[in-house]
């Protein structure tokens, strides 16, 4: 990455300046440690702008996901399946870039450990195909994820549960058993990744004129499975959450039971997942990032 080539540049250079303003000082030669300030401050600039100059880098030069990450999202994810090939690469990238700018964190007895590529990607993939439409397709609040094996208890739930979102501090958490499941087998299990990241979008987008439903929204669903699966009593499960899911996975069934819901998404999200190959309706949105 260019920030990194720039770091160890610096870190070089600064050894350097570090040990000659010493020297300086020493003998009192207070010209010539006014001659080095600016190097100091090009210094400490680099660093603090690393994460800045990253995200310049990759948005001039977007990388793309190694095949074997490529081929998981073929094999398991319907919306990346049906793009086209301009959109598919798209979408890869936006993976890559969102992998990239966020922090994973494996919670194994009371220790962090790290999160494997696959469940890394198996995240991204689904935070892509909900902000695909937008500009903000990182959605820059949320920048940590926590995942633990299982379903765990947390000080805001203290029973198992598959998934939360903390607002507070910013940051998801997920059980590594229940994506995994909701990832590969999309047609049997809840999808808790969706569901917890329309929260976090609708705190990234809180002006949006978002939708509301009512109970008839479980017509859908089998609501027993939805809270069994997620682990929380009915009343704590955001009826958002399972009415965006609706949306993604059965969109067409979606528009003929709620039509006014339907139309309000595809202005939220800036995407018709019925246009499976070219779901982006404005692409101004977009425009000018990958």
């Amino acid at each position: 990455m260019l920030s990194k080539k720039l770091m160890s540049i610096f870190g070089g250079i600064s050894s350097i300046i570090l040990f000659v303003t010493a020297v300086v000082l020493d003998r009192e030669n207070s010209w010539v440690s006014l001659f080095m300030i600016p190097f100091v401050v090009a210094l400490l600039m680099s660093y603090v702008f690393a994460p800045q100059i990253d995200w310049w880098s990759f948005k001039r030069n977007p990388p793309d996901l190694p095949s074997l990450l490529g081929n998981l999202l073929l094999t398991h994810f319907p919306f990346y399946q049906n793009l086209s090939a301009a959109n598919k690469t798209r979408f890869r990238q936006r993976v890559a870039m969102y992998l990239e700018a966020r922090g994973f964190f494996a919670q194994r007895g009371g220790e962090e450990g790290e999160v494997p590529l696959d469940m890394k990607t198996m995240v991204a993939a689904n935070v892509v195909m909900l902000t695909f439409g937008r500009k903000d397709f990182i959605l820059k609040k949320f920048e940590r994820i926590f995942i633990y094996l299982q379903a765990f208890p947390s000080p805001n739930h203290q029973y198992l549960h598959a998934s939360e979102i903390n607002a507070e501090d910013e940051c998801l958490v997920f059980s590594g058993e229940h994506l995994t499941l909701s990832f590969r087998q999309p047609e049997k299990y809840y999808n808790i990744l969706i569901h917890e990241y329309t929260q976090a979008f609708q705190l990234s987008y809180p002006s949006f004129d978002y939708p509301t439903f009512d109970d008839s929204i479980w017509d859908v669903w089998e609501k027993k499975q939805v809270i069994k699966f997620m682990g929380m009593p009915e009343e704590k499960i955001d009826l958002l959450g399972v009415s965006v899911n609706f949306f993604f996975k059965n969109p067409e069934k979606f528009k003929k039971l709620m039509p006014k819901g339907f139309e309000k998404f595809q202005k939220i999200f800036n995407l018709n997942p019925l246009q499976k190959t070219n779901p982006v309706i404005d692409k101004i949105i977009i425009e000018g990032i990958p």
